[in-house]
């Protein structure tokens, strides 16, 4: 018992000892990292300026169905494997291509009983017709009698009671007229409303196929056989490609080097040449937020080889480079430790005669050969890492080598 309580104490005091000089040793500096300097330097290139095109369809249209229903058919094509199959994404179709059908029994059933509405319309406006005619008979010896009546009676070669008896055949046939003549208009309407519904039943019923606009790609469809369908269902999405659009920004200071009309050509990387476009379109504002002015280029597209989504590139004759730009040698830039996304240099700080490593973001531009653009975080002059920034931290001491 008495040696294990003097092994105890004596644990006791190696601790006493040896932890304040744990706590009082440091962590060993990081050494001092041998790097290359640079300094941020302002360019005035004298190129001419390169802008990147995103080729974009000539036109894009959704086909939506306008008559509700069930889908009964898809157009068919022949695959790859020789087998008949619903058009799908990445088929070609020929402008008025019936792409769906909806079933029209029920539409037709409507046109049907329209036009019955119609014909029913037609024989009563055509009875109303007939009595107007045999009112105005009556009314026209209505009044010749009325009128060789009034005659006798004002020569007194006329009795009373018989002039009466002609005055009364005389109004009632003019009110007859009156009447048939309101008959033939109702029927006039009636026909006319019931015509409308013809032609409103008829249009839904042709509504109940979705056809293709024009000659183009199909890009989307979703719809399938047996799919109900309403007004606002998009069944399908077609763009044309016989033309494309090569569509660019420029700034304000380079719009008046581009007008309507204006030949360009655009490099397209996927194809390894250069095809020739017209400029169409220039927008009338810039963006509000990056102020740039879009523009349109279109390009004939006899082949189809240009395909909407590739990346192409061209320039502007006699838009040069005219703002300087603040550039760093490509090498001293690296990912920025807070963004994956973003990107960083190392500026030189000197803090009682000795060297710092200073982390500072950027916004990188476009490159100048070995040197890239900084559009934010620099500027010219300020001394920079330009090689081994990828081997210091933040805030490391650091040797220069000139």
């Amino acid at each position: 018992m008495r040696n294990q309580v003097l092994f105890e104490l004596a644990a006791l005091l190696c601790a006493a000892i040896v932890l304040p000089a744990c706590r009082e040793q440091k962590l060993p500096e990081a050494a001092v990292q041998t790097v290359g300097g640079g300094v941020v330097e302002s360019i005035q290139p004298d190129t001419p300026e390169r802008y990147s095109a995103s080729i974009e369809p000539f036109a894009t249209v959704d086909l939506a169905f306008k008559s509700a229903g069930i889908i009964e058919r898809i157009y068919q094509v022949r695959g790859a494997d020789g087998r008949m199959r619903n058009v799908q994404p990445g088929d070609k179709v020929p402008k008025d291509t019936e792409l769906a059908q909806v079933r029209a029994l029920d539409y037709q059933q409507r046109v049907d009983q329209a036009e019955a509405q119609r014909a029913q319309a037609e024989a009563q406006l055509a009875q109303a017709r007939a009595q107007l005619e045999q009112a105005r008979a009556n009314f026209s010896e209505a009044d010749i009698e009325y009128k060789r009546a009034d005659t006798l009676f004002q020569s007194a070669s006329l009795v009373k009671p018989q002039y009466d008896q002609a005055k009364g055949r005389y109004d009632s046939s003019a009110a007859a007229v009156t009447g048939a003549e309101a008959a033939v208009k109702t029927a006039e309407a009636a026909l006319a409303n019931a015509a409308a519904a013809v032609s409103q039943t008829r249009l839904a019923l042709s509504d109940t196929t979705v056809r293709a606009p024009f000659t183009g790609w199909v890009s989307a469809r979703n719809v399938d056989t047996g799919s109900l369908v309403g007004n606002p269902t998009i069944g399908f999405s077609l763009m044309d490609t016989s033309l494309v659009k090569a569509v660019f920004a420029v700034p304000d200071t380079s719009l008046a080097e581009v007008h309507l009309g204006q030949h360009l050509m655009v490099m397209l990387d996927a194809v390894q040449r250069s095809v020739p476009g017209v400029v169409t379109s220039i927008a009338p504002r810039a963006d509000p937020k990056s102020r740039v002015f879009s523009i349109e280029v279109t390009i004939d597209n006899p082949r189809e080889e240009v395909r909407p989504g590739m990346i192409g590139s061209l320039t502007v004759a006699g838009v040069r480079n005219a703002t300087p730009r603040t550039v760093v040698p490509l090498g001293s830039v690296v990912r920025s430790p807070s963004d994956p996304k973003g990107f960083a240099v190392y500026r030189l700080e000197d803090r009682a005669g000795k060297t710092y490593a200073a982390l500072q973001t950027i916004q990188i531009g476009q490159t100048f050969g070995n040197s890239i653009e900084i559009l934010q975080g620099l500027r010219p002059g300020q001394r920079i890492i330009a090689v081994g920034g990828t081997l210091v931290r933040d805030g490391q001491e650091v040797r220069v080598l000139p």
